[in-house]
């Protein structure tokens, strides 16, 4: 099985898209705004939308999609990719050369490698 970004398939609608995209909600955070520290009309709007048709997963804690997200420029990010290929190699190989190649551009090889915030 190959990463869903590397599916030809989804280059016409997401080009290098996977399953998921990241919304920074510390960013959002920066735009509230007046004295209830609201948020702008036009981005709670979307909030609700996406609330309202299933696309928005929050992955709380005890969730049964409770997610971690990781970034290939966390410092950590090679030795847990590289783990979870070595994990994944026994049931799928492809999945996890993929994974691999993930790994080899992450962490300390990654031109933004940082320590997690």
């Amino acid at each position: 099985m190959k990463l869903d970004r590397n599916e030809t398939e989804n280059t016409d609608r997401w080009p290098g898209s996977g399953k998921y995209a990241l919304i920074l909600l510390r960013k959002v955070d920066d735009c509230r705004q007046g004295t209830f520290a609201a948020l702008p009309e036009e981005i709670a709007k979307a909030f609700l939308l996406l609330e309202r048709e299933g696309l928005l997963d929050m992955g709380y804690a005890g969730s049964p999609s409770e997610f971690f997200v990781m970034r290939l420029k966390d410092k950590y990010a090679k030795a847990a990719l590289e783990a979870y290929a070595d994990a994944a190699n026994v049931d799928d190989p492809e999945w996890a050369q993929e994974v691999q190649d993930l790994a080899q551009r992450s962490g300390p090889n990654h031109p933004h490698c940082k320590r997690p915030d």
